[in-house]
């Protein structure tokens, strides 16, 4: 059964979609379909009203990490790093470098961000939290204002 709700949050309109399994979607606000329908609140699955809670908690800063289950699918390389992102802690960064060496291939820079340019459950996820080797930002799918109000968030003060 797939399930979809909107969130608003400090980075503007979230929507989420869940399966049976877990989230599996994370739209950023420019990438909502506008027409798509919610899931009434009295029909929610405890999955999808957990993964609301969560986010709401996150934005909050009551949360600092997601226990919510995650459903990836995705192409393998992709999965092995996405995951090893998702070890990342709250309030901390690593380049796209470190996430290279991580999943066994420190030469796969640009593999390691188009899987983040990739990740369909970002915040969830946190590719935010993954800057370039420089100390700059990178990229973000949602726009680098947001990756910096997420970084700021969590206690990250970037000199750029």
């Amino acid at each position: 059964m797939k399930e979809f709700s909107r969130i608003n949050t400090l980075i503007g309109t979230l929507g989420i979609q869940t399966n049976e399994k877990g989230v599996y979607r994370l739209y950023l606000e420019n990438k909502i379909d506008k027409n798509k329908k919610e899931t009434p609140k009295n029909k929610r699955s405890f999955i999808l009203q957990n993964a609301l809670n969560e986010l709401k908690e996150y934005f909050e800063g009551e949360k600092k990490s997601f226990n919510v289950p995650l459903e990836l699918e995705i192409p393998r390389f992709y999965k092995k790093v996405l995951l090893e992102v998702a070890k990342v802690p709250f309030g901390e960064t690593v380049s796209y470098k470190e996430i290279a060496k991580r999943v066994g291939n420190e030469k796969a820079c640009r593999a390691v961000g188009s899987a983040n340019a990739n990740n369909p459950i970002a915040v969830f996820i946190p590719c935010h939290r993954i800057l370039a080797s420089d100390g700059t930002l990178g990229g973000y799918g949602g726009g680098l204002d947001k990756k910096m109000i997420l970084l700021r968030h969590e206690g990250i003060n970037l000199n750029l």
